[in-house]
């Protein structure tokens, strides 16, 4: 098993590994394998990237590592300030676009030793669950090569199922982080609305925008969490001894329309039942939460609406100035949320209210554990079902935290993403360590010469 970023630390720690030498090696596995995966837009310099390395390696060997994954390399996806670097969003029109500054992410990580490596490929504007972005690349999914990523974050998870970052962070605002972590087979944690500051990130809706964080592992994804809060010594607590008592009683959240069975697959809901008792014992197991007869749909639009029109609003001189520099489908988004009357506006508001107040009330002594996504990864060129993100909208309309873990077996691709909700992101971490202790393998793609 490759090691996580967890185990990279420790062997930096024991002398077993230098960070240079973790960094060489990532460098030709992206080489191999990007222009298969295409996950990356853009990798630092080697000697830029090997300078740092070398530093941290010093640090390791004084006694003095500035965090437990001093010298570890992460990625960011494009909508994420690094200096210096590209900074454009997935937007064809902000292609020549430079970060002046580091996003406040980016800094804290820094500040922890850690070494940012790549730019990641995403769907344009963060607006899309493809992670097809046509002033860019096209990600593949690296366990499944004729199937989607998803997105909007598809660079970021497909990076870390590949093994060509052990830590990426994404953006996620109806479910761009969890989703195509749950594609791809990968960990993937939206932390609280507001636990990780957004400066410095490209907003697409403030009431929804979450900074995120892929990972193989749930302990990696603790780990870089309690760094971003700038609480190292958190991480350890978050997901110590892990045991079916460390976390409130969990519940199986019953979602999706029983009566379209398209909706939810037999096989996902089994799995996720079987995870949940096999694991913790009925005994911590409430009685299901039924959220069968909720529109997720409907909710879903409506917080689509949310982005929208915040979209339109954000980039409206970049539109009126270079239109060409955006897609006919981002235009046509954009165009409608902006055009719609203020009864319907009013009542997407409205709808988005309740659900914060209803999923906020279901959570207030327990956690709930569900699908991440309605069925797995779809195939590329094939219609994208239009339901993908509607079960991790809810979590992001809330503002609460939410992780999916991947599940079942991992040879036959992609495995399936459980979705675990709750309060507290230390809660919400403890049971996934509970539910998800291992680390996940890194997929082996065919390296097909093709260039996505």
């Amino acid at each position: 098993m490759a090691p996580d970023a967890t185990a990279l630390g420790a062997a930096f720690a024991s002398g077993r590994l230098e960070p240079p030498a973790v960094i060489e090696s990532l460098l030709r596995r992206i080489e191999d394998l990007d222009p298969v995966i295409g996950a990356c837009n853009h990798v630092a310099p080697p000697a830029v990237l090997l300078a740092a390395a070398d530093a941290a390696g010093k640090r390791w060997r004084a006694g003095v590592p500035r965090s437990p994954l001093d010298g570890v390399p992460f990625g960011v996806k494009a909508n994420i300030a690094v200096a210096g670097w590209p900074w454009h969003s997935g937007i064809a029109a902000l292609r020549g676009r430079l970060a002046t500054e580091d996003a406040n992410c980016v800094v804290r990580l820094r500040a922890a030793g850690m070494v940012p490596l790549a730019v990641l490929n995403m769907h344009e504007a963060a607006l899309g669950v493809t992670s097809d972005n046509p002033a860019f690349r096209t990600t593949r999914n690296p366990r499944a090569l004729d199937c989607i990523p998803g997105g909007s974050s598809g660079g970021s998870s497909a990076a870390v199922a590949c093994g060509m970052l052990p830590i990426t962070l994404g953006t996620d605002d109806l479910g761009s982080v969890r989703l195509p972590s749950a594609l791809c087979g990968v960990v993937g944690f939206k932390p609280g609305h507001g636990e990780v500051p957004v400066q410095g990130v490209e907003p697409l809706a403030p009431s929804l925008d979450h900074v995120g964080i892929h990972a193989r592992s749930v302990r990696d994804v603790a780990l870089v969490f309690a760094l971003l809060r700038g609480h190292a010594g958190e991480s350890a607590a978050l997901v110590a001894e892990a045991r079916a008592d460390d976390a409130p009683p969990l519940a199986q959240w019953l979602i999706g329309d029983p009566e379209q069975p398209e909706h939810t697959g037999a096989e996902i809901a089994s799995a996720i039942r079987d995870a949940l008792y096999d694991t913790v014992g009925g005994h911590r197991v409430n009685r299901p939460v039924d959220w069968t007869g909720v529109d997720l749909s409907a909710l879903r639009r409506a917080g689509l609406l949310e982005c929208e029109r915040s979209a339109a609003k954000h980039f409206a001189a970049l539109l009126r100035e270079r239109p060409a520099g955006f897609s006919a489908e981002f235009r046509q988004l954009t165009a409608w949320g902006a055009a719609q009357e203020a009864d319907r506006v009013r009542e997407a508001a409205d709808r988005l209210a309740q659900a914060r107040r209803s999923l906020r009330a279901e959570l207030r002594d327990r956690l709930l554990v569900g699908p991440t996504v309605p069925h797995r990864a779809p195939r590329r060129g094939a219609p994208t079902p239009s339901n993908l993100a509607d079960f991790t909208a809810p979590a992001a309309i809330a503002g609460v935290p939410a992780i999916s873990v991947p599940i079942g077996r991992f040879d036959d691709g992609p495995p399936i993403g459980m979705q675990i909700a709750g309060t507290h992101s230390t809660d919400v971490l403890r049971a996934a360590t509970l539910l998800c202790p291992g680390i996940a393998p890194i997929a082996q793609p065919p390296n097909d010469g093709g260039e996505p």
